[in-house]
């Protein structure tokens, strides 16, 4: 399977549990930099994903796996202001704001992305 095709099954996944999610925490989470134009969303055992509402662009950063970056027509819904210079953190994912974009990483797989208007890229 295709690195895009992951990303955007992970991005799937992320988007349909959404819906589902009790609202614990730990089910399922939603934020968003102050600006409104970058969107993430985190799902107990399956992962981190960053939608840039801008231009479609995905990263996503899965539970004990790697991170993958892409294009999406499938966005995610508005959720509370991580506000700049703020860390989202949760099990061994972290997700920094800042005024150049949003930084998520895991300390678990040492991997991780970076997202914002001008660039996105994964480590």
């Amino acid at each position: 399977m295709s690195p895009s095709r992951i990303a955007l099954g992970a991005v799937a996944a992320l988007a349909m549990a959404l819906p589902m999610a009790t609202g614990s925490a730990s089910a399922a989470e939603v934020w968003q930099s102050p600006s409104g134009n970058i969107r993430c969303a985190y799902t107990n055992q399956v992962g981190v994903a960053c939608y840039m509402r801008h231009n479609g662009r995905i990263a996503t950063l899965r539970s004990f796996g790697n991170s993958w970056v892409g294009w999406t027509r499938r966005g995610l819904p508005a959720g509370y202001v991580l506000g700049y210079g703020r860390v989202w953190r949760r099990s061994t994912f972290s997700c920094q704001s800042m005024t150049s974009g949003m930084q998520c990483r895991s300390s678990h797989t040492g991997h991780g992305f970076f997202i914002s208007r001008e660039s996105t890229y994964r480590w």
